[in-house]
């Protein structure tokens, strides 16, 4: 008897736990780097040329809400295909981050610790030199990173999708062009504010002009270094918990979250939260001192734990664990957005006062920078899917992401944050829907929603439909006439106002 779509569900549910179980060991410190290929090289069974005819035919008979669920299946499948055939280059690059050393007099630590190492420094001229060496080593993976995207093209040719960007825009149905779009209209209609307000901090900050801005004074400034003393997980994370308890949505629901507070995490680890089994086994992973860019990475991770968590368990897989994840992002990011709210950093933080009204502004320099990065990303990924010399745009992403974000790049990292199927274009699709969600949520709960009563409700039945639609559909859910950037550039000019 042949494959049924039953049997692939069940073998895809199974197998993505086991991915899952190794990427936690991996964030945890338990293993140096997650090992994917052995995992793959067990699962013939899931080639696509077994699964998609198979699906393909279940499409065709199906009636609607069992096509949508058989349509997010043979996407899985497909990407399948894509993520098998490179897993032993994958393995081979997190081997390579976990073990290369970046090195400079006595200083040697792991390319995947180096960029925390770096802006952490205040010194610059020793910020300097660290990043020097950090971008002398980033030129050894260069050619393993170019074997990445090859084999990438060439496991979406065979799939018979079109070329790489098309293969990922009919996997994941968003148009990455349109994206685009919408990250350059926020690029373009923040470019005036931008402008002035980054030069303020580069001279109040740094001690520089904007000209002489270069890419670790920004990574620098993000991590504001000198705030360490007063971000601690218990303060940060024990408020949170106790104001979800309080409004009927307690983070460790029915046991589902399982929190590990790790004092010796993997090589550059921050907060992060793991979905083996969707909702019933979601692990949260925190360290006990926190940084800047930990307290925001927790909190993104409180909202994807909760968003797994509150998932009804009635769904299907599909619907539980393969459809957009730009919607359990914007959930993650709706609760980062906490980090930039007055009350909140008051109440966790300690700040008051002008103290407080120095980290906002700051903190909102920052998130600005990192939005008109990551539009500046994505439009170089698009052009280096497209482009048929990729090992020579080096200076095309240098001279994108200088002009985007008045930080000077250099060539030589135009790989460094490589990642698959466009995650970028996920992190922007993500933002506009947590805006649009947190200004639904004030207008009905007023700013301070995190602690109101009438939200717990509200989100435990919004968290409930788990992958189910599109971020698209949420965001026409929400009243919008589409998932655009409105509502996410007037939330970024709301703290200058």
């Amino acid at each position: 008897m042949g494959l049924t779509t039953t049997e692939i569900r069940d073998r895809a549910e199974r197998f993505r736990a086991a991915v899952f179980e190794e990427l936690h060991d991996a964030r945890s410190g338990r293993k140096a780097w997650p090992e994917l290929a052995p995992l793959y090289e067990t699962q013939g069974i899931l080639e696509s040329s077994r699964t998609l005819p198979v699906i393909e035919r279940a499409i065709a008979s199906a009636d609607d809400d069992e096509e949508r669920q058989l349509r997010k299946l043979l996407r899985w499948a497909a990407r399948y295909h894509l993520e098998a055939h490179n897993a032993r280059l994958d393995d081979e690059f997190s081997a390579w981050r976990a073990t290369a050393k970046v090195e400079t007099g006595d200083i040697a630590v792991p390319v995947s610790q180096a960029s925390n190492l770096i802006h952490a420094t205040d010194a610059r001229d020793a910020r300097q030199r660290l990043e020097a060496a950090r971008r002398d080593i980033l030129e050894e993976a260069v050619p393993l990173q170019l074997d990445r995207l090859s084999r990438w093209r060439e496991a979406a040719a065979e799939l018979g999708y079109g070329g790489y960007r098309e293969a990922v825009e009919r996997l994941a149905g968003v148009n990455l062009l349109g994206v685009e779009n919408e990250a350059r209209r926020l690029v373009e209609e923040t470019e005036d504010l931008y402008r002035e307000v980054v030069a303020e901090e580069l001279r109040s900050r740094v001690g520089i002009r904007t000209e002489d801005a270069e890419s670790h004074d920004a990574g620098w400034l993000k991590r504001m270094p000198w705030l360490d003393g007063s971000c601690q997980e218990g303060s940060v994370l024990g408020t949170l918990r106790k104001d979800l308890r309080d409004i009927g949505l307690p983070l460790e629901y029915g046991g589902h979250v399982t929190l590990e507070h790790e004092p010796f995490p993997g090589p550059g680890m921050i907060a992060c939260c793991t979905p083996v089994r969707v909702p019933d086994q979601i692990y949260m992973l925190v360290t006990p001192t926190i940084t800047q860019p930990g307290c925001v990475a927790l909190l993104t991770s409180v909202g994807r734990a909760l968003h797994y968590a509150y998932t009804d368990s009635r769904l299907s897989f599909e619907d539980r664990a393969l459809g957009d994840l730009a919607v359990v992002k914007g959930h993650g990011l709706l609760f980062a957005g906490l980090s930039r709210e007055g009350a909140w950093v008051r109440r966790t933080r300690g700040l008051n006062g002008q103290a407080l009204d120095d980290y906002l502004r700051t903190a909102a320099v920052a998130d600005l920078f990192s939005l008109r990065e990551a539009s500046a990303r994505l439009e170089f990924e698009i052009e280096l899917s497209d482009s048929d010399r990729p090992g020579e745009l080096g200076p095309v992403w240098a001279e994108k992401l200088t002009a985007t974000t008045g930080f000077r790049f250099d060539p030589r990292s135009f790989l460094d944050r490589l990642g698959q199927r466009f995650g970028v274009a996920r992190y922007l699709r993500g933002r506009m829907l947590a805006a649009q969600l947190r200004r639904e949520l004030r207008e009905r709960f007023d700013v301070d929603w995190y602690r109101n009563p009438r939200t717990g409700p509200f989100l435990g039945d919004w968290f409930a439909n788990g992958l189910r639609f599109s971020a698209a559909e949420v965001a026409t859910a929400l009243g919008n006439d589409r998932l655009g950037a409105d509502a996410l550039i007037a939330a970024v000019r709301e703290p200058f106002e």
